[in-house]
């Protein structure tokens, strides 16, 4: 089923949830598990069963990330972040977020640089949870109003890295239709230190006055994890070449 978001905020919702629910619901019945765990329903009938997926939320607490009238980015992302991990979980993927709130990664305090200390400790939570990818979520922004797009990052020496950055990024073009930016590799230390397939997702620039207010809506935000999910989804379902 193809789900196609239109500008009614109610039937978005109503759509979404007959979905999960026709999902879940598919995946009991042919399982018969009925349990009210939902972490304890195991079925082959859901396309992430068995995968582990971490989802990076970019900056929080001590730092905002880039911020245009008072909309920081690390607010955006979490808010991204959210409806990413509701989405995978539904689809069986065992999810692991590196933050959950508006903190930072500071476990300590350090006398050195705090985007290093911070850094390290997102790794650590990432080594730790063998996942079978990396999703960092971030918001752009630069002097020019003009720009705007979201746009999928990736390791330049991970060729699965980058399958997973170029099916998102379609996904982002079907599902927003105001993007036609095309995924490229990126020298981040997530991507770079991950150990497994991973990008990163810049989600539109804030500095973009049209796409800021669409970044600091929740509908909006939760159309962007649709088409980061469906992305995951034909990676993880669809042989590569």
């Amino acid at each position: 089923m193809r789900v196609v978001f239109v500008s009614s905020p109610a039937l978005i919702k109503t759509i979404r949830i007959s979905c999960v629910a026709l999902v879940l619901l598919g995946a009991l019945f042919f399982a018969g598990i009925f349990t009210a765990n939902s972490r304890a329903v195991t079925s082959t009938g859901l396309p992430l069963s068995g995968i582990t997926v971490v989802i990076d939320p970019g900056h929080g607490g001590y730092d905002p990330g880039v911020t245009r009238d008072n909309i920081e980015e690390k607010n955006v992302v979490l808010g991204i972040s959210y409806a990413l991990r509701d989405y995978l979980q539904t689809g069986g993927a065992r999810v692991v977020m590196t933050r959950e709130s508006d903190r930072d990664l500071l476990v300590l305090p350090t006398a050195g640089p705090k985007k290093k200390q911070d850094m390290k400790h997102r790794l650590f939570i990432i080594h730790s949870a063998s996942p079978d990818l990396v999703v960092s979520i971030h918001a752009n922004a630069i002097s020019a109003p003009r720009w705007r797009g979201a746009q999928v990052f990736y390791n330049a020496d991970c060729e699965t890295g980058k399958r997973l950055a170029e099916l998102i990024q379609t996904e982002l073009a079907n599902v927003l239709k105001n993007t036609d930016r095309q995924a490229k590799p990126g020298n981040y230390l997530i991507l770079n230190e991950a150990g497994v397939p991973a990008v990163l997702v810049e989600s539109g620039f804030l500095s973009n006055p049209a796409e800021r207010e669409l970044l600091s809506d929740e509908e909006y935000q939760s159309q962007l994890a649709w088409a980061v999910y469906l992305g995951i989804t034909r990676f993880l379902n669809t042989p590569s070449s």
